[in-house]
């Protein structure tokens, strides 16, 4: 492959132990890392991870790897790193995502398994929460700020003048402080279908979990049921958070009655699809990454769905013109 350069090759041929016959790439993400398959006849498969320290914190995934282990979260194992610190040779766990097995025969049995891996962290995160940056009112307005900067400003084309007869506030600050009246729990942020990775045997493991924080316990539930790039019928959806509701209930997680957890849900989900349709438009207009705009109408559909119970959103769809 064009983008796996000859430092890459260069630096597996000098390790101790390994011999590599075939080094294929796997993917690149929303962020400005790449990684690659490595193949070793004897040791099996590798990820290698390129990720250039200029442009990405390795030291934040290198700690909060070092803080999942520490609770025997289902993440890789960091073999290798180079002197540099730009490369990371890492367990492989898996060829397939939750995405990928979407329309399989078991992807109900992965989905509850999904949620029980959820509930396992956080119930045993909490020890390791003060060491994560908090999800504080801050984070979460900067998050929103993505969507009146990228979406808004960006891809709507929307005048300042236009922009400054918006009244974002009330949401924004509604959304915010809802989410903070929740109770705090080690969030990984990012727990959706592309990051459950599924291996051969069909265990579950977990990737691209470093901006994880103390935050929301509907965060990373509102990941996965209201994913941006997986449409769960509403009844199935239904079901399954009412079964991680009964999780948390039995674990004393929560003591929150069912329907307002179900409105601080509904919030937390309008607060992440505000910030994903941000952050759609910016890797388009910003990092020349245009495929991710092909994310935003499930996700825009998310908050017109949401527009009929919540007022305050659909006054804000309405004056986007969005409704």
């Amino acid at each position: 492959m064009s983008n796996l350069s000859e430092e890459i090759r260069t630096w597996l041929s000098s390790l101790d132990g390994y011999s590599f016959n075939k080094i294929e790439q796997v993917s690149s993400d929303a962020s400005f890392r790449n990684y690659f398959r490595a193949i070793d006849d004897e040791k099996g498969s590798f990820i290698v991870m390129d990720s250039d320290p200029s442009l990405e914190n390795n030291e934040k995934f290198m700690g909060v790897s070092n803080l999942l282990n520490q609770i025997s979260m289902p993440i890789p194992y960091i073999h290798e790193q180079d002197n540099s610190g730009r490369y990371f040779l890492i367990s492989d766990l898996g060829q397939k995502t939750l995405f990928d097995c979407r329309k399989e025969s078991k992807t109900e049995e992965f989905y509850n398994r999904a949620i029980e891996l959820l509930v396992f962290m956080q119930a045993n995160g909490g020890s390791l929460m003060n060491q994560l940056p908090q999800y504080d009112d801050s984070l979460l307005h900067s998050e929103m700020e993505l969507f009146k900067e990228w979406f808004c400003f960006h891809e709507l084309k929307l005048s300042v003048r236009q922009l400054e007869k918006i009244d974002f506030d009330p949401l924004f600050n509604h959304l915010a402080q809802r989410a903070n009246h929740q109770e705090r729990v080690l969030v990984h942020r990012d727990f959706h279908s592309r990051n459950i990775v599924i291996s051969d045997k069909e265990k579950l493991g977990l990737v691209d979990y470093q901006d994880a924080v103390c935050g929301p316990i509907t965060y990373d539930i509102v990941s996965l049921l209201r994913d941006c790039y997986v449409k769960i019928d509403l009844p199935e959806m239904h079901d399954m958070l009412r079964m991680y509701y009964d999780h948390l209930v039995k674990n004393q997680m929560t003591n929150k009655p069912l329907n307002e957890f179900m409105i601080d849900f509904d919030l937390m989900g309008a607060q992440r699809h505000l910030k994903a349709i941000g952050i759609f438009s910016r890797l388009k207009h910003r990092d020349n990454k245009e495929a991710y705009m092909n994310d935003i109408p499930l996700t825009m559909s998310y908050l017109k769905h949401l527009s009929k119970q919540y007022e305050m959103i659909d006054g804000l769809m309405i004056q986007l013109n969005l409704q």
